[in-house]
């Protein structure tokens, strides 16, 4: 059964090349992902502060990547848009949290620690005011839609059906929280979100703690299209190579910009190790 809120709500890899960040505004398609991704992990980081179940975090970055299908990354800065979208979603998911609370957290991470906003001071009526301000026009922007089917739902079925064990299903839950951080959840179901990250953890785990998943036979199981899923795997490990690229590039900058000021006679600073994900291909998926 085709679940009709996801459907309402489908687009395609080519639409996204045609938002109006790209069109408009001059963004391309990876710098536009990149920005929405620091917002989804800009929700992530303060939900957890704030500890509020993952299924609002969840909520949040749906939100947020459904309206920036209708506005730009230049008329609303992804952080604003970040914080209001947690906001509505705590609404929307009956998880409720006074803004005297709220928005000293979301300063805090999205200045990485540098900036403090108690209530009563400038900052925090600063962000009280966009808040409140661009919440209606994010509701209208979702036409008022707050319902959202979840990949971790589906997740939670799926390790049940399959047997998985603690590890694979926890593993399983980290690639799904990393697949809602991109706009997988406009062009994808929840379905082939959460079997995609179900084949990726089975993959990056040795066979000792693969249990039953030697190879991907159980998704004709389970009724999963394999492109799909081969495409939702792929689109999520070329954000974590860019990923890593992006961090390894900052290091060097940040390695020379402090060598700049290191005398000659002492050693440089090396640029910050990276690791990332590196399973084996997902051509036979398909």
């Amino acid at each position: 059964m085709v679940d009709r809120e996801w459907t309402d709500w489908k687009f395609t890899r080519e639409d996204l090349k045609r938002t109006p960040s790209v069109v408009a505004c001059g963004w391309t398609v990876e710098r536009e992902e990149l920005d929405r991704a620091k917002a989804c992990g800009l929700i992530h980081s303060a939900s957890r502060k704030l500890q509020l179940p993952q299924i609002t975090s969840a909520s949040a970055c749906v939100f947020l990547h459904r309206f920036f299908m209708r506005h730009s990354l230049k008329e609303y800065h992804h952080y604003n848009i970040a914080a209001t979208c947690l906001f509505v979603a705590c609404k929307a998911e009956e998880s409720l949290r006074k803004l005297e609370s709220f928005i000293p957290v979301i300063v805090y991470y999205a200045s990485k620690g540098n900036r403090k906003a108690p209530p009563g001071t400038t900052e925090f009526e600063k962000w009280r005011a966009v808040i409140l301000r661009t919440e209606v026009v994010v509701l209208q922007a979702l036409c008022f839609d707050m319902v959202v089917e979840h990949p971790h739902v589906v997740l939670i079925n799926l390790c049940d059906r399959l047997g998985l064990n603690r590890h694979l299903s926890q593993m399983a839950w980290s690639f799904v929280s990393d697949c809602m951080k991109l706009p997988l959840c406009l062009v994808h179901s929840p379905k082939s979100i959460s079997c995609a990250s179900v084949s990726l953890a089975s993959r990056v785990s040795s066979a000792e703690l693969r249990g039953g998943l030697v190879d991907d036979s159980w998704l004709d199981r389970v009724g999963a299209d394999r492109g799909a899923v081969a495409d939702v795997a792929q689109w999520l490990l070329e954000f974590y190579a860019r990923e890593a690229q992006s961090r390894m590039t900052r290091g060097v900058a940040d390695g020379a910009a402090e060598a700049a000021q290191t005398p000659i006679s002492s050693p440089g600073s090396a640029a910050s190790p990276m690791s990332h994900v590196q399973p084996s291909p997902l051509s036979e998926l398909k």
